[in-house]
């Protein structure tokens, strides 16, 4: 069993050797910068306007989780930067392998299962009004979302703690090689098990944003009323959040699966290689994530745009004083 894992470790670096250096240590990491500066300046901006609303609805709740969950996987990115540019020690790769990237990820599906608890948050309100149901109660929403918190994180410890080889300068950029027998084991399994949440997210946000529609199409034509203006906006609001979501997710998740197939059994360094270029630029999209949800909350919160617009004008008022 050993000399199979020595084989394909030997395998990997052989290949690693024949990807084109400019566009894993110069491209790749330029990209990176700009999402970390956008998600950076957005997020905080977000985090500002959000601590300033209070958290009346389970929607708001579930938002705030999202704007923590995007600026900690923001500030993972320096990491991933400085190491994958060698800008910085060897060490960091470590670093990396052990703690940031697998904040990144639990913060990243983290950020998936709390759109599809908003989406499911709108479903109840637009389709369901006239129920008063217990899930839609902040307290129970503040539950559900430290329980995703700890559940996630619980998944998430033991990728930290079963990354337990020393690593060296030659071992440190590959991570697979710095966990343990059972880390590997436990790496695949969460794969499949973020496969799963965010499959079963996906489903769920086309089950309930096809029901909104079709509610408010519906009450449109048995009230006989014209409301192209609440049509427009659900569409655009609906719209844009799968479109996020499957511009950033979905290419991820499809090539995820087969990437790690083609790494267990190396046998064709070009074709390992090109699915490691799909690999890094889908992860590059997860990461481009933190710069696109703040449209969501422009679009979908009304007190987060007049609190925005509000604290913008005050600023241009002090400004023009000033001057």
């Amino acid at each position: 069993m050993m000399m199979t894992t020595n084989s394909n470790s030997s395998n990997s670096t052989d290949c690693k050797t024949l990807r084109n250096p400019t566009v894993t240590m110069e491209v790749l990491p330029v990209l990176y910068f700009f999402v970390f500066v956008g998600g950076l300046l957005l997020n905080t901006l977000a985090a500002w306007i959000f601590c300033h609303i209070p958290s009346h609805s389970s929607f708001v709740v579930y938002l705030k989780n999202i704007v923590t969950a995007d600026l900690l996987m923001t500030m993972t990115l320096p990491f991933k930067i400085l190491s994958e540019s060698h800008l910085g020690p060897w060490q960091l790769q470590a670093i990396a392998c052990r703690y940031t990237l697998v904040i990144f990820y639990n913060c990243m599906y983290l950020s998936i299962i709390f759109l599809g608890l908003i989406s499911f948050d709108r479903y109840l309100k637009i389709v369901r009004p006239m129920r008063n149901l217990t899930v839609q109660k902040v307290s129970v929403a503040k539950y559900v979302s430290v329980g995703c918190w700890v559940c996630m994180t619980g998944f998430a410890l033991p990728n930290v703690i079963l990354t337990n080889h020393i690593p060296t300068k030659d071992n440190a950029a590959q991570c697979l090689r710095l966990k343990s027998e059972l880390g590997k084991t436990w790496h695949h399994f969460i794969i499949l098990k973020c496969q799963v949440i965010f499959w079963v997210t996906f489903v769920l946000l086309i089950i309930c944003y096809s029901a909104i529609l079709n509610k408010i199409y519906w009450s449109d034509q048995k009230v006989q009323t014209d409301s192209s203006n609440v049509k427009k906006r659900v569409n655009r609001n609906i719209f844009s959040i799968m479109a996020v979501f499957i511009i950033c997710f979905v290419p991820y998740q499809i090539i995820r699966l087969p990437y790690e197939q083609v790494r267990k059994n190396q046998t064709n360094c070009t074709a390992f290689n090109r699915l490691y270029y799909a690999k890094e630029a889908s992860q590059l999209l997860c990461a481009f994530n933190v710069c696109l949800d703040p449209v969501i909350y422009f679009l979908l919160c009304k007190l987060f745009t007049k609190l925005l617009f509000k604290k913008m004008r005050i600023q241009q008022d002090l400004e023009i004083e000033m001057s």
